[in-house]
């Protein structure tokens, strides 16, 4: 809270240096030009108006780079604070006492905090700074040197190239115009130029210093034959293979075998899923990511995580929160029979008696370019009907143009046409598919889902695959025992009151109707604690980048046209 004071009282002096800074402008106001003439001698400012401008505007950049505690801005601070206390006790004035006192009260509070300004700055952009700020400096002042030499005639005093070069140091290092006497305007133009041109190049060198070590890590074809290659061999999460998509960045381990999935929302390192990697390089790998947030200022999410590393995020001091639960289905023990799968068994006969058929695409195996148009043009006349933008980071995409180990299913009408489509990705070694992405036309016949999820994982049983899975329903059963968190009883309230806004329940109500074997937990693991509101933006954003302002506006759309909301599908999860 200190710190954070501090910054304020920093950004109070930096917009009073700039204010100091510009007495030409209290022209145009008489009653402010009176008050600064009467408590400011006009030839005895604090420091010369560009030097005042420049610090000021350096403070306020800086205010921003202390709250994200980067060293680099700790340093650059404590040097402009000692400077500007040194200048106003050298030319002192009637605000002099209070403004040093408020100097003074902030250089303490950063010395005695220094500790924990520990956020490094991206050692390439370091180095391109003091290069920037060398080779600015060797022109600049070669340039001057010159320059004033050359127009002499317009000047007082300057008779030779040493002239020339100490009134060029005092002109750059004191940036007060008046250090050069100008005997006419294009002297003048020509010196105040000077000044703004060396403070351009300081300004981008702070900004280059400054700069937060953000890794990025790329996209290419390599990085992503290694993220595929550790999903199939560590991916437990039925999230897992998410991380093949192209909306997904990536975090490798320096120490350990393993990669996270993340986008950056809000501040907040959104993971997709649970890290991937062996379990027992979980809590080494943890800690690197831990460092590399910590180095960037973040606070880590990680969605729908599973019990499989629970313990690992625990004993890190993450808080742990119930997201909802997982439509699993143990394929060896699924069939259509018993009242609880009554609804889908009627879908499915009626789809029978329609004429649908179900079969696989393999395109890795046979490339067939007219069936992929029409499942293409399947998923656009599902999204068509939807107000809102499709939802990405926790949901994946076709991927026809890179399938991979995606299996696609479809069902045909009597005619042939496709009329659905389900894509399945694989987790647990390819022991069991997720049921991601599910597609079907406006008028297909009634059943088409349901058809091609039983018969798919009727084929998956028949060649010993062990798991099937429809994925998660979003803050369902959270509350299921008496120790629930505050997060938990949040949730739980979102999904009793909140389902007009989102359709919680009608979500589950459509997975559920499938008769899962089992419901497996799902959590949220986050750090630091407690489950703020940031961390909740950072939900939304990481799933629909227009971010909440799209949901509501699709809300109003359907309250506009009346719209009653039918069961959604895994698609809209």
């Amino acid at each position: 809270m200190l710190q954070n004071c501090a910054i304020i009282l920093l950004m109070v002096i930096g917009v009073k240096n700039i204010v100091f800074a510009l007495p030409f402008a209290f022209k145009f106001s008489h009653g402010f030009y009176h008050f600064y003439s009467t408590h400011l001698n006009p030839n005895m400012v604090i420091m010369p108006n560009v030097l005042s401008f420049t610090t000021g505007a350096l403070m306020l950049l800086l205010a921003y780079r202390l709250y994200k505690r980067v060293k680099m801005a700790w340093v650059i601070e404590m040097v402009v604070l000692t400077i500007s206390i040194a200048i106003q006790i050298i030319k002192w004035h009637t605000f002099t006492v209070p403004l040093i006192i408020f100097e003074i009260l902030v250089w303490l509070i950063l010395l005695i905090s220094y500790k924990d300004y520990s956020r490094k700055s991206d050692p390439i952009t370091v180095k391109w700074a003091i290069i920037c700020a060398l080779i600015s400096l060797v022109v600049v002042v070669t340039n001057a040197t010159i320059g004033l030499f050359l127009i002499r005639s317009h000047l007082k005093d300057v008779h030779d190239v040493i002239d020339s070069f100490m009134y060029t140091i005092k002109l750059l290092f004191l940036m007060d115009p008046s250090a050069v006497v100008t005997t006419s305007k294009i002297g003048k133009i020509y010196v105040e130029s000077l000044i703004w041109l060396n403070w351009i190049g300081i300004i981008f060198s702070a900004l280059l210093i400054l700069k937060p070590l953000i890794v990025k890590h790329s996209h290419n074809q390599k990085d992503k034959e290694k993220v595929r290659s550790l999903v199939l061999a560590y991916g437990q999460n039925p999230m897992s293979y998410l991380a093949l998509e192209n909306d997904k960045k990536y975090f490798f381990g320096n120490q350990v075998e393993g990669v996270v999935a993340y986008t950056v929302a809000a501040n907040v390192f959104v993971c997709c899923g649970d890290m991937i990697c062996k379990k027992e390089d979980s809590e080494t790998f943890l800690n690197e990511i831990l460092a590399f947030c910590n180095q960037n200022d973040w606070s880590i999410l990680l969605l729908n995580v599973t019990d499989f590393l629970k313990d690992t995020y625990k004993k890190a001091g993450f808080g742990i929160a119930k997201y909802g639960e997982d439509a699993c289905f143990k394929l060896d023990e699924y069939t259509l029979a018993g009242g609880k799968i009554a609804k889908v068994r009627t879908a499915i006969n009626r789809a029978n008696k329609e004429g649908v058929t179900v079969h696989e695409y393999k395109p890795t195996v046979e490339y067939d370019a007219l069936l992929e148009k029409e499942l293409k043009a399947v998923s656009a006349d599902w999204l068509e009907g939807k107000n809102m933008s499709e939802l990405c980071f926790m949901l994946g995409s076709l991927g026809l143009e890179d399938p991979m180990d995606r299996r696609y299913f479809y069902a045909n009408d009597a005619s042939g046409r496709p009329v659905g489509l389900v894509v399945f990705l694989p987790f647990l070694q390819k022991d069991a598919y997720l049921a991601d992405v599910t597609r079907y036309r406006k008028d297909a016949p009634v059943g088409v889902l349901e058809k091609i999820i039983f018969d798919s994982f009727m084929i998956m049983k028949e060649e010993g695959i062990t798991w099937g899975s429809m994925g998660l329903s979003p803050l369902y059963n959270v509350s299921d025992n008496d120790k629930n968190t505050i997060t938990e009883k949040l949730f739980t309230f979102v999904y009793e009151n909140l389902n007009n806004a989102y359709g919680f329940k009608q979500l589950h109500f459509a997975k559920e109707k499938y008769a899962p074997t089992q419901w497996q937990s799902r959590y949220i693991a986050f750090s630091p604690k407690p489950f703020s509101p940031q961390l909740a933006f950072a939900i939304v954003k990481a799933q629909n980048p227009k971010g909440i302002s799209d949901i509501l506006l699709s809300q109003l759309k359907n309250l506009r046209l009346g719209d009653k909301h039918e069961p959604k599908n895994k698609s809209e999860s």
